[in-house]
């Protein structure tokens, strides 16, 4: 039987997204919708390919004010839109972007940083639900934390695993190091499609964002 985060492998091996990057999905909202919540001014937002998703990026982090802003390009597919933050990460780690992005709908985001820590997070209606280091998933915070406990271990994210009690057994396990590709398959089972590297080659929508 095929592990159902070996179709997300392709993440950990390309760098734009295994470096440093945020995947959030965000339901029933388009991609203009969830653009201009988070900030982006409607004059702003473009269209956009992958590689200029890219470059307008780097533009915004070489600016001089980088630590207030952020570039995302946004597509829609089957009811939910996706937004990619490359080499940042501010929707999964801010509140307030979180907050307004997640009102009246739900969101799932997935944030690995500089650090190789990746984070796990999902909001509705405003509320921080469940979060979760994908290293020490036992550490689950928000207002249910327990939701996605059995979706967890259905694509092999162990809820109980507290890395500094298990260290031994985390050394010799196989999957050490795919925590990354299963949080894509936890965001499968809750969004019901995947997020493939076809997708990149679709048109986006790109804008310059609030990051705060």
């Amino acid at each position: 039987m095929t592990d159902p985060h070996e179709e997300f492998s392709w993440l950990s091996k390309f760098g734009p997204f295994y470096d440093v990057s945020c995947v959030s999905f965000v339901r029933s909202l388009s991609p203009v919708e969830a653009l201009t919540r988070l900030g982006a001014e409607a004059s702003g937002i473009e269209e956009a390919t992958f590689e200029e998703l890219q470059e307008r990026t780097m533009k915004c982090i070489d600016s001089d004010d980088r630590m207030h802003t952020g570039y995302v390009g946004a597509l829609e597919t089957d009811g939910w839109t996706v937004l990619i933050q490359l080499w940042a990460g501010s929707i999964a780690v801010a509140r307030p972007l979180l907050r307004r992005l997640s009102q009246a709908t739900e969101v799932v985001s997935i944030n690995r940083n500089i650090h190789a820590t990746d984070f796990f997070v999902y909001a509705a209606d405003g509320e921080l639900v469940t979060w979760f280091d994908l290293l020490g998933p036992y550490a689950r915070t928000g207002s249910d934390p327990d939701r996605f406990v059995d979706l967890m271990r259905e694509v092999g994210l162990d809820p109980d695993l507290d890395p500094d009690l298990d260290l031994e057994g985390d050394l010799e396990d196989s999957d050490l190091g795919t925590e990354f590709p299963h949080s894509f398959a936890l965001a499968r089972k809750i969004t019901g499609f995947p997020f493939s590297q076809d997708m990149l080659d679709m048109r986006l929508l790109g804008a310059v964002i609030n990051s705060r």
